[in-house]
């Protein structure tokens, strides 16, 4: 399952999203989750970015949103960086679930 994050932890929690990752996780599907536009922010606060980690959530977010954003540096050591063709990837090649939530 490919979660894809648009909006920043302020405009909406992310505590519904990630329960539901991390159980689906445990149901043994791998789970991921894309961070573009403003969502790219929560890849950079460290509580976030482990959490992921202790779920074996894979996270990613989207290179020009975070250079747009001034972000490039910032962001966690766990979190992989990719650009469109990345996402195109991910997209058909990597999960058959895929989830907007915006």
């Amino acid at each position: 399952m490919l979660i894809i994050l648009s909006r920043s932890q302020s405009f909406n929690s992310y505590e519904s999203i990630l329960r539901i990752a991390e159980k689906t996780c445990k149901k043994g599907e791998k789970v991921a989750i894309l961070h573009t536009q403003d969502a790219c922010i929560t890849v950079t606060r460290d509580e976030y970015c482990e959490r992921l980690a202790e779920g074996r959530i894979d996270a990613y977010a989207l290179k020009p949103d975070l250079q747009a954003r001034g972000l490039l540096e910032k962001v966690g050591r766990d979190v992989k960086i990719v650009d469109y063709n990345g996402w195109v990837r991910l997209l058909m090649n990597e999960h058959n679930k895929i989830v907007s939530w915006t």
